[in-house]
């Protein structure tokens, strides 16, 4: 049965591929017979649809599919406007499952219904992810929650997708290509996040870490409401991100609101040494006065101290990062991996320090207080361009996948706010808080 569920998942993998290609390839045998304003809104209209195909099959099959299109709807970069209206779904929707599932998955898990349980539980899903959905309900003495229920059968999905994974990119694996760490630890994770007693924990432990920034909330957890496939937290207030821009906030509200990401990011990686790696626009929730809620801890990455003081050290070097001195570093920084990395992968790593994060995060004293523009239409294709050839030039550690996944999610949401941000001077604000 297992087998015959990954092959089904296979093929509609395929189907949507096929699909996908079909439809841009007819409008090619149109162009030349349209004119330029058809052309055009021809274009849009195959963008849409695509986009939609690729939104309600990925949907359907939830697990690292779906997640592979999350990620794919925070590239504004990259990705058509109208493809990407319609992939911005999948962060907070999916089919729900039916209401006798929902029951049948949480009286597994609790050992009965939600009714034997809640004051009122609503059986409609007001979100619904790649590996659950969440449900509003009311405690026996009132406090407002979030109940997420667990798709069945999630776990062995994700199995087979990943098994297909590494048979597809065998070939690429071998050559190195691309790196056997990278499907290992994204696999890992992604399983981890189906594991809600460790997601329970990890909110736990961020209520407490990320206390010094006023403006974040966490959830509170209900241990009591929470199981293997369930569990229940606090309704935090705020919206997402379109809906936050539909006000259209002035300038200074979206650089106050830009720097608290920047700051939330930074405190993580260098105070907390533990971060939310999962970027979505639909895990985060804003308010006024730049206030964020975070509502999902599946994903989180834990570092080692060493790799931590590794951080420190090469985040604001203040050098020329193409010495040997700074090459140094980051050779250290791959020791601790046990890996050693080839020349290609040295030049790449020091040119993406040097090219990408001198320009965003200037070193030097005097630029503390400059503002980098996230608005600039430049800087992300930049990003992307560098991190490729490292990727390329198999230079990928394991502790770098999630950060960078984590990275690019901060950037995107900067891009769209177009937010200004001291970005040295708060990277800055976190090193000497460890000094």
């Amino acid at each position: 049965m297992a087998r015959e569920n990954a092959l089904r998942r296979a093929l509609r993998m395929a189907g949507l591929s096929a699909g996908v290609a079909g439809s841009y390839a007819g409008y090619l045998a149109q162009r030349a017979f349209l004119g330029e304003d058809q052309r055009e809104q021809k274009l849009k209209s195959v963008h849409a649809k695509a986009g939609r195909r690729v939104t309600d099959e990925l949907a359907g099959l939830r697990g690292p599919a779906m997640k592979l299109g999350q990620t794919l709807s925070l590239q504004t970069d990259l990705v058509p406007e109208e493809f990407l209206r319609e992939l911005s779904m999948l962060q907070r929707h999916a089919p729900g499952m039916h209401p006798s599932l929902v029951r049948a998955q949480f009286k597994a898990s609790m050992g009965g219904v939600p009714e034997d349980f809640f004051r009122s539980f609503q059986a409609e899903p007001f979100a619904a992810a790649s590996l659950g959905q969440v449900h509003r309900a009311c405690t026996r003495d009132g406090q407002k929650v979030a109940v997420k229920i667990q798709y069945p059968g999630i776990r062995a999905a994700i199995t087979s997708d990943f098994e297909l994974a590494r048979q597809l990119t065998g070939a690429m694996r071998l050559s190195g290509h691309v790196p056997k760490a990278l499907l290992q630890e994204t696999e890992q994770q992604i399983l981890a996040e189906t594991d809600y007693r460790r997601e329970a924990a990890n909110i736990e432990f961020f209520g407490v870490q990320l206390r010094p920034l006023s403006y974040v909330t966490v959830p509170k957890v209900y241990r009591e409401y929470s199981g293997d496939y369930v569990l229940t937290m606090s309704l935090l207030d705020g919206e997402h991100l379109e809906q936050y821009l539909a006000h259209r906030p002035s300038q200074p509200e979206r650089d106050r609101l830009g720097s608290h990401l920047c700051e939330l990011f930074y405190y993580q990686l260098l105070g907390v040494g533990a971060f939310h790696a999962d970027p979505h626009w639909g895990n985060y929730l804003f308010g006024p006065k730049g206030a964020i809620s975070l509502v999902d801890f599946g994903c989180v990455k834990y570092l080692t101290p060493k790799f931590v003081d590794h951080l420190h050290a090469t985040i604001l070097y203040p050098g020329n990062r193409q010495s040997w001195e700074f090459r140094r570093l980051f050779e250290d920084g791959h020791a601790l991996s046990g890996a050693k990395r080839n020349s290609a992968a040295q030049r790449a790593l020091a040119n993406l320090a040097e090219g990408f994060y001198r320009r965003v995060y200037p070193p030097e004293p005097e630029k503390e207080n400059d503002t980098f523009d996230f608005g600039e239409e430049a800087f992300l294709r930049e990003y992307m361009r560098e991190a490729a050839h490292v990727f390329r030039a198999k230079g990928i550690l394991p502790e770098y996948i999630l950060m960078a996944r984590a990275e690019i999610g901060l950037y995107q949401t900067l891009h769209r706010l177009r937010s200004r941000v001291q970005t040295t001077k708060i990277v800055r604000k976190f090193l000497r808080r460890r000094d």
